[in-house]
């Protein structure tokens, strides 16, 4: 009887998903008011260290950064999962921390990038520490966040391919001199999907023989290609994760809904697939059609993903672990703070009490 209820309530449309009403629209608020002051906060941080970059320190002053804008990261994380109470599920294949990466991915909507961090923080909290994004450069002006994003190093593209390979260089170049591994995430539609560019898209295959895609846009080749060279000149890429990226229930399409209407997805669901460097073409034709083969396979996935009518139902076939970081880190706190609380009496006294034993065993010695 309840799964009858629940899935009456699914096809409903008047009780789908009440995204619009007074309390979302202050959590909405209250959320884009919190991410602007932190931002600028952050900003403040990231200033006080630049005397590191006068000095010469470059990786020590970029080890400092992707820790401190990690911690900042944890804040729209979790709003997302705690205050939107969207759900994040992730599928497939680990990404590997230690080893420098492209990923790609789908663009459903303006926000996947944000989402994909909780993703990342479900596989290895220590990830969101080593992803870097390209997005587009009008995000450079956003108040607070525009800075620390270009105070994270990502890349801005203007969507002009003889500036932006020159943006795509510098990057690579800074992050091996940096002599860390990141995981590089690019969108190779170029834009999320929209009903403009959805027509767009579908004017291309017709012009150029190919089918119409129904769930994904068609990828452009050249910015893929020239990244991917780039980073194989100068032997910085191991993987290539490929990763699909879908929403069972709602689609939130822009940041103006999540802060104005406080309307976010439901689900978020991310399948992960880990090609290794050396399955992949060399020449810039055969790279072109690899990478739209993969765009066919997302096609495909997405269109069974999406077969079953019913939402609570739509799911990539094989799950991981869900969670299971977020898990170990609750878990942890509670152990922790009901240690240092109950047996000790609080924080203060656990650490005055640890300086001390420290202190003795330094003397004894």
């Amino acid at each position: 009887m309840l799964k009858e209820n629940v899935e009456k309530d699914h096809n409903n449309p008047s009780m789908k998903y009440r995204l619009f009403n007074p309390f979302r629209l202050f959590v909405g608020a209250f959320f884009g008011i919190s991410i602007l002051f932190t931002s600028l906060f952050g900003n403040y941080i990231i200033t006080m260290f630049l005397f590191l970059i006068f000095l010469g320190k470059h990786r020590l002053w970029r080890r400092l950064m992707d820790r401190a804008i990690s911690f900042w990261m944890m804040i729209p994380i979790g709003f997302i999962e705690f205050v939107f109470g969207v759900r994040i599920r992730v599928t497939g294949d680990l990404i590997d921390i230690d080893r420098p990466a492209l990923i790609i991915m789908n663009h459903r909507t303006r926000l996947d990038w944000m989402y994909m961090w909780s993703a990342l923080y479900q596989q290895n909290p220590w990830l969101i520490t080593t992803n870097k994004i390209s997005l587009k450069a009008q995000l450079r002006k956003l108040p607070g966040a525009g800075f620390g994003m270009a105070g994270a190093q990502y890349v801005f593209l203007e969507r002009n391919m003889e500036i932006d390979k020159i943006s795509f260089d510098q990057a690579i170049e800074y992050y091996k001199g940096m002599d860390r591994n990141y995981q590089l995430l690019l969108f190779p539609e170029g834009t999320d999907k929209s009903p403009w560019t959805t027509v767009k898209s579908t004017e291309y295959a017709k012009k150029n023989g190919l089918r119409q895609l129904k769930h994904v846009l068609y990828p452009r080749t050249t910015g893929f290609y020239h990244l991917l060279k780039k980073m194989r000149q100068l032997d910085y890429i191991d993987y290539i994760y490929d990763i699909t990226i879908a929403y069972p229930y709602n689609i939130v399409q822009s940041e103006v809904e999540l802060v104005l209407k406080g309307a976010g997805p439901r689900e978020v669901h991310f399948n992960v697939r880990k090609i290794p460097i050396s399955q992949v073409p060399h020449s810039e034709e055969d790279t072109g059609k690899w990478l739209l083969d993969k765009w066919l396979e997302k096609e495909e996935l997405l269109e069974s993903f999406y077969a079953d009518p019913k939402p609570y139902n739509r799911e990539f076939q094989v799950r991981q672990g869900e969670g299971v970081w977020c898990n170990i880190g609750f878990i942890y706190f509670v152990i922790a703070s009901g240690y240092v609380s109950w047996y000790h009496g609080g924080i203060d006294r656990f650490v005055y009490r640890s300086w001390r034993q420290s202190t003795q065993r330094d003397n004894f010695i």
